[in-house]
């Protein structure tokens, strides 16, 4: 599961479980800071609102197969804001042998591990990216954001950024303003908040949200590293 480090996190190299909402991220530790948590060949896992994930396990009978059975690496390398984080518990706990008690409960061993992440402050981002965020806006696309915030009266809604079915490549952008909802992840930037949604993030990872403006612009524009094709309209891609 990896190795101990005296110079490093005691995690570094050890293969985590970072808890979030309703889903958990199985991988190896990469690096910990004030505001990210970095996880390489991460797979994930989400339970529903009836306590089953897509392959009718939950995220506590998902998490003692993998701890058995090892990784199904879906993402090399996966940056988590802190804040969004519960736990952060090495996934050999969850390892259970006969007699062993439920993976569902933590030992004490585990709560070394933990830290109160959840309290720590937001990252603000004013608009290039920190390298540490799951998306980035350019300048001139938080500017935009900001005056449409204030001429639409959108004050107390934030920018939601998602991906849906659709257009002429299979997947189309969406971009509104919406409250923030259960299992989001906010991103602060100057004067608003980015929210994305659980399963859109996995195809926004890495997106550069850009205005054009003017007679020639295009509006909003989304430079998609995780894109195989994009329609010439700039607003469908596939993967």
């Amino acid at each position: 599961m990896g190795t101990f480090h005296d110079t490093k996190d005691p995690l570094h190299g050890i293969t985590v479980v970072a808890h979030m909402g309703d889903t958990v991220h199985v991988g190896r530790c990469h690096e910990r800071k004030d505001n990210a948590i970095v996880l390489l060949d991460v797979d994930t896992h989400t339970q529903d609102e009836s306590g089953q994930g897509p392959d009718g396990r939950t995220n506590a009978e998902y998490l003692e197969r993998v701890a058995k059975f090892g990784v199904w690496v879906k993402t090399k390398r996966l940056i988590l804001p802190s804040v969004q984080v519960g736990k952060l518990i090495p996934l050999s706990e969850y390892f259970r042998r006969p007699g062993d008690k439920s993976p569902t409960e933590v030992t004490a061993k585990a709560e070394q591990y933990i830290e109160p992440v959840a309290n720590q402050p937001k990252p603000l981002a004013t608009g290039s990216s920190t390298g540490e965020q799951p998306i980035s806006l350019t300048e001139a696309a938080c500017s935009e954001v900001r005056r449409l915030l204030t001429t639409e009266e959108a004050a107390d809604q934030g920018l939601r950024l998602a991906v849906s079915g659709g257009g002429c490549s299979g997947m189309v952008y969406k971009v509104e303003f919406d409250g923030e909802k259960d299992g989001d992840i906010v991103i602060p930037f100057e004067g608003f908040q980015v929210l994305l949604d659980r399963k859109s993030t996995i195809y926004l990872r890495g997106v550069t949200l850009d205005h054009e403006s003017g007679l020639g612009g295009k509006g909003f524009q989304f430079s998609n590293p995780n894109a195989s094709n994009t329609c010439g309209c700039g607003e469908s891609f596939s993967v």
